[in-house]
């Protein structure tokens, strides 16, 4: 019986795990920077495939570009100008997103570290 109870909470611990549609928010900051940059996304995930929108609040958002999921790691880009931002997350903990970014231009490209957490609610 509880060898039963056991696998059905992991069941449902991992479903809900890799199900990342909500909003999630949190922060990037560039390696050797001083500050760190808010982040708000809203994710709707179709499988393996991620869509959705992000920027730095509710009011400037961006369209997700190529995001696909493959088990716990997700990779997705953004366009902000003249900026483009490729994400390079790991799951960490159910509701919490880690891992690095890329910011690219046509003059400057600088990496950073980012931390998400879903939203409560969501």
């Amino acid at each position: 019986m509880n060898r039963t109870i056991a696998v059905v909470t992991l069941l449902v611990a991992s479903a809900t795990a890799s199900d990342l549609t909500g909003k999630w928010s949190g922060t990037f900051k560039v390696d050797g920077g001083d500050h760190t940059v808010p982040q708000l996304f809203i994710l709707k995930q179709q499988g393996k495939t991620l869509t959705g929108s992000g920027g730095p609040n509710a009011g400037e958002q961006y369209p997700i570009e190529n995001g696909r999921i493959d088990g716990d790691e997700t990779r997705f880009e953004l366009t902000t100008g003249e900026w483009k931002v490729a994400y390079d997350l790991k799951q960490t903990a159910p509701g919490a997103l880690n891992g690095t970014l890329q910011l690219q231009s046509v003059n400057d490209s600088r990496n950073a570290t980012v931390s998400l957490t879903r939203s409560k609610g969501d």
